[in-house]
């Protein structure tokens, strides 16, 4: 009964604890250094397009649009992690270069944007 009451207790502390984990942070900053290493180049994400001078389209806030800039597709992870993926017109495909858990990790720092 002890036993139950402290990992209740212990429990109820934790889950009060609104501070990301050591784990997630540095996943995030993962995702950031992906972006920092594929994508920065031709893509903002800290700038709408309007005030972007990059050469495709700014990711700022792209997971709180409704489509995407240029293809008028439905904002989802799994549509823009197929067009990182097949690449388009201009942009090279990563399919060979960023595996699926760096993909995801890569929407998951964009979505922080």
């Amino acid at each position: 009964m002890r036993l139950a009451t402290l990992f209740l207790a212990a429990f109820t502390l934790f889950a009060a604890d609104p501070k990301p984990l050591p784990w997630e942070k540095n996943h995030v900053q993962i995702g950031q250094a992906l972006y920092r290493a594929n994508c920065v180049v031709c893509h903002d994400v800290d700038r709408p397009q309007a005030e972007s001078k990059k050469f495709g389209p700014s990711f700022y806030r792209l997971f709180q649009q409704e489509k995407l800039p240029l293809s008028g597709d439905k904002v989802t992870r799994a549509v823009i992690a197929d067009k990182i993926k097949a690449g388009g017109i201009v942009m090279p495909a990563f399919a060979d270069k960023l595996n699926q858990s760096e993909i995801n990790t890569l929407l998951d720092y964009l979505q922080t944007k």
